[in-house]
């Protein structure tokens, strides 16, 4: 596993990427965010440098990585935030072991699997390969107009999931079922942010804003955003994150 820091002094802040994608997924906002802050990435299991690591796994698992990795970086705690997968990771982490969350983000991150859908996806690849996976994929990820236009998000994304191990997707996917945090953050103690995307065809602005409420979350809507918005909406995604983590002045 790789894990990158982006920044040298400030608050910490731990980002969690999407499933299918690796720790590259928040390089459009890293600049912004590392101002004040010290931001840090890596590769969940079975992504990116993380591809060769044993499957199947849970959830429970990857929880117990992110909190790995603030061990590692020795931090008793940070501002945690996840996209997609990576807002379910945080959020079972965060059930775990509440102390170590300065704050929590969960961007288009849902808070319950979908079993059957779940099952869907994992099959195919184990039948079919990653082939038939890849264009509805991204018709869930991206608006319309990115993918007519093929924008480098969306290219980043296609060499992702073309290159993606079929039976690691199938386990991730799978991984992914066991998912078990629904009414189970109504007291988390941190400071929340829930962020939807206007154009989200994955997790409508609705089923988001239910997520913000069963927690008592702060909740906003990234204009135009689609489910991967760091990848298409970059700078209101900085915007929005940008108010809500603290970040230190640095007087040279």
């Amino acid at each position: 596993m790789t894990v990158t820091i982006r920044g040298t002094h400030g608050p910490a802040v731990l980002l969690v990427h999407a499933l299918g994608v690796d720790q590259r997924m928040w390089e459009p906002v890293l600049d912004r965010l590392a101002v004040g802050r010290r931001v840090i990435t890596y590769d969940v299991r079975g992504h990116g440098t993380a591809a060769a690591a044993p499957i199947p796994f849970t959830m429970a698992d990857l929880a117990a990585d992110l909190l790995g990795v603030l061990d590692a970086c020795e931090l008793e705690s940070a501002h945690v935030a996840g996209l997609s997968m990576g807002g379910a990771i945080a959020q079972s982490a965060a059930v775990a072991d509440p102390a170590r969350f300065a704050s929590l983000t969960l961007v288009a991150a849902p808070d319950r699997p979908l079993p059957e859908a779940f099952e869907e996806r994992a099959s195919i690849a184990e039948t079919q390969g990653m082939a038939p996976l890849v264009e509805p994929t991204l018709q869930r990820w991206f608006t319309p107009a990115a993918l007519a236009a093929d924008t480098p998000g969306v290219q980043y994304a296609r060499e992702c999931l073309t290159a993606f191990d079929p039976a690691t997707w199938a386990a991730i996917w799978r991984g992914y079922s066991t998912l078990d945090v629904y009414g189970r953050l109504q007291d988390f103690p941190a400071p929340t942010l829930v962020l939807a995307g206007e154009a989200d065809a994955s997790i409508p602005v609705a089923g988001m804003k239910a997520i913000a409420g069963r927690i008592g979350a702060r909740f906003e809507v990234v204009p135009g955003a689609p489910h991967l918005q760091t990848l298409e909406c970059p700078d209101a995604v900085a915007d929005a994150l940008d108010r809500f983590l603290p970040a230190e002045i640095h007087i040279p």
